[in-house]
Formats: structure tokens, sequence, C-alpha cells
């Protein structure tokens, strides 16, 4: 075991897990709010989604439920995740030689449910969350409180969204890593942005980032 003087820092959405799978059950448990015996009206949340029509809109008319109520949903169910394959293993195999922290956007309630649904927090040693602080990435507030509660000499940053998860990071002269779209992101990627907002290494799953960070344990333990 080392001293953990190098950190690890994850984004969350898209990174950990795929963000779809909250809308997902997002909708499930909207629909079974509304229709628990009709079963058709999940699949039409979704492919409602997917055709890039307002979903909300048609189920407030439809159903005479207010957007409100369908929105306090969404944001507040405990949803069921699953973390991306291979996360987990990476979690447990570099725990003892990384600290870990989460740096994500949104609402507490609802990030800290995803949190505890991935089964995360008994792998992170620190969360911040935009709505808990004040502030949003790239903002420097959010990456300097990692600095400031994990007091490490190095740190790289996991995520997946160009616009703005890697400027910051880049900035401070951290590693940088971006997981590559599948097809199932939220937010799209764009790889045309200046430098500056590009990752310094792009992966295409949770496997080459374990690869990348063997390396790096070979060289931390002096082998």
């Amino acid at each position: 075991m080392t001293s953990k003087n190098n950190a690890i820092v994850f984004d969350l959405d898209d990174t950990l897990y795929p963000e779809i799978d909250y809308l997902k059950s997002a909708y499930q448990f909207i629909s079974e709010r509304i229709a628990p015996i009709d079963k058709t009206l999940y699949s039409l949340m979704i492919e409602k989604y997917f055709k890039n029509e307002n979903v909300f809109d048609y189920v407030e008319k439809t159903y005479n439920v207010d957007k409100s109520q369908l929105l306090n949903w969404y944001r507040t169910h405990f949803p069921h995740l699953k973390l991306y394959p291979h996360v987990e293993c990476f979690l447990k195999n570099f725990r003892d030689d990384f600290k870990f922290a989460i740096i994500t956007d949104g609402r507490s309630i609802t990030q800290r449910n995803k949190i505890k649904s991935l089964g995360l927090d008994l792998y992170i040693d620190t969360i911040i969350i935009s709505e808990e602080i004040g502030s949003e990435k790239p903002s420097l507030a959010n990456f300097d409180k990692v600095k400031q509660l994990l007091n490490c000499e190095s740190y790289c940053y996991i995520a997946d969204n160009t616009k703005k998860d890697f400027v910051t990071p880049n900035m401070m002269g951290w590693l940088t890593i971006c997981l590559n779209d599948q097809g199932n992101n939220i937010h799209k990627q764009d790889f045309s942005l200046p430098n500056e907002f590009l990752p310094d290494i792009r992966v295409s799953s949770w496997q080459e980032i374990e690869n990348i960070f063997s390396k790096k344990i070979k060289l931390i333990r002096g082998k």
C-alpha cells in the first residue's frame, strides 16, 4: 500500500455509468405512478424521447399530471443503476493506491441517489456536487475544493463532456482522460473544440483506463 499521494477524480454521468439508464429508470417510475396497469406508457415515453419529442408535455396533456410533479418525480426518485463494465473492478484494484473523488453537476438529491444506487459511496473519499457548493464545471472552485479536501501531489480527471470537463483540470496540470461516447451519451462530444478543452488521453472502455493505471502503479511502487 502507498501513502495515497495521488488522486483519481471522476465525473459521474456517462463516465461511471450510462446516464440514459437514469432517464429510463425515471420514466419507469413515472409510468408506474401514473398508469400502473397500462404497461405501454413507459415504452411510449422512451419512443418519444428518442424521436426528440417533449415527453413531459405529452404526459401532462394526456394524463392531466402537472409538469412540475413529473419533474419532481424525475429528479427525486431512487434509481436502479449499474456501473459500466470494469468500473467496480477498477475501484477495488486501485483504492489502496489512490484517493478517489467525484466532481459532478446537478441537484444534490439526484446525484446522491445515483451514487448510492451505484454503490459508489463505498469507494469514494470526496464528493463535490454543484448544487452543494454553488458552482458548476468548469468553475475552478469545484476542482480547487477537491484539492483542498484530498491534499494530494498529483491528480487525474476521468470524464466525458468536452464542453466543460477538461478545460479547468488541463489548466491546473492534471492528467485528463476522456471516455469516448459509444453512441448513447446524453451530451454529445465535440473534439473540434480548441485544444484547451480536449483531454490528454481518449479511451473507449474502462479496461483501457485500468491498463493505464496498472502501468502507473508500477511506477508509483517503484517496480
